[in-house]
């Protein structure tokens, strides 16, 4: 199946943890914790697919258990995977939020895999767009950061 669009960017677990009371610091209440495919990428990808369209994603995930459920989600989703880097030496990415019946409480992001990659293959990277050429330095940042 050839893809209509492709989605660049992160593809991780987001891990949900949600109270029906106002949390406040020290809270401890009962809740529901939750994992689901999120990510910006994912998510556009997910909306996408919803209206008919066939997304692949470009992005990065760990050759691990959660990396292994992650692709198997996507590919339950409709989305192509062929694209997706398995890294060996990164976990999959994450990311946990703790929301009560007040909003957001607190979140951290556990995702550090597009980073890493990017700043391995910057070198590579800017070899390959000036193959021959000295890469000027404001150039080789912007790649850094695609």
């Amino acid at each position: 199946m050839a893809p209509d669009i492709l989605c660049i960017g992160s593809v991780l677990w987001d891990i949900i943890g949600r109270a029906p009371a106002a949390l406040r610091i020290g809270s401890d209440v009962p809740g529901r914790i939750g994992r689901l495919p999120g990510g910006v990428a994912m998510n556009i990808a997910m909306t996408l697919r919803r209206f008919g369209m066939t997304p692949a994603l470009l992005t990065a995930v760990g050759r691990d258990a959660e990396g292994d459920d992650l692709i198997h989600a996507c590919d339950r989703l409709g989305l192509i995977t062929t694209h997706v880097y398995r890294s060996d030496d990164l976990p999959t990415d994450r990311y946990m939020a703790i929301e009560g019946a007040n909003g957001l409480i607190a979140a951290i992001a556990d995702a550090h895999s597009l980073e890493a990659r990017a700043r391995r293959s910057s070198a590579r990277s800017a070899t390959a767009v000036w193959p021959g050429r000295r890469t000027p330095g404001r150039a080789s940042s912007r790649l850094t950061a695609i």
